[in-house]
């Protein structure tokens, strides 16, 4: 009866554990991503700085909470995730290099959908590559 005790709060801790850790890492990758001088260059300086005061207020909470519960690693995830992704997918980045935690790792294989545009959009032509700049961005699709 004890081990089963312990067991569950193992498993209770392993489930905190991965929590933070997979805020850390995110919070790294974002970072990192931003910092990517090919990414650089196409952020303004307003989403620049707000990205990474979300990201450096992240940390900071980081820092004074590891012991805080799996749910509260969770939701500052989130929000972290609220704040950078409309900023990246608004660059046509998508998720960004990590791809979106919970979702598919690195995005979709390949880093688009087959041919460069929409799905259903017609296959592939000779000029595939060239005509997928000049389709609707995300933010123009709204």
């Amino acid at each position: 009866q004890e081990a089963e005790r312990y067991k569950a709060e193992d498993e209770a801790n392993r489930a905190r554990i991965e929590a933070k850790n997979a805020l850390e890492n995110y919070a790294f990758s974002m970072r990192n991503t931003i910092n990517d001088e090919k990414m650089a260059g196409k952020l303004s300086e307003e989403d620049k700085k707000k990205v990474t005061d979300a990201i450096s207020s992240t940390t900071s909470w980081l820092d004074s909470n590891q012991n805080a519960e799996k749910e509260e690693f969770e939701a500052k995830q989130k929000e972290l995730e609220n704040i950078v992704l409309p900023i990246l997918q608004s660059l046509g980045g998508g998720a960004g290099a990590g791809g979106m935690p919970g979702g598919m790792p690195g995005g979709f294989p390949g880093g688009e959908f087959p041919g460069g545009g929409m799905p259903g959009a017609g296959g592939p032509t000779s000029g595939a590559a060239d005509a997928a700049d000049d389709g609707p961005k995300i933010e123009e699709i709204d």
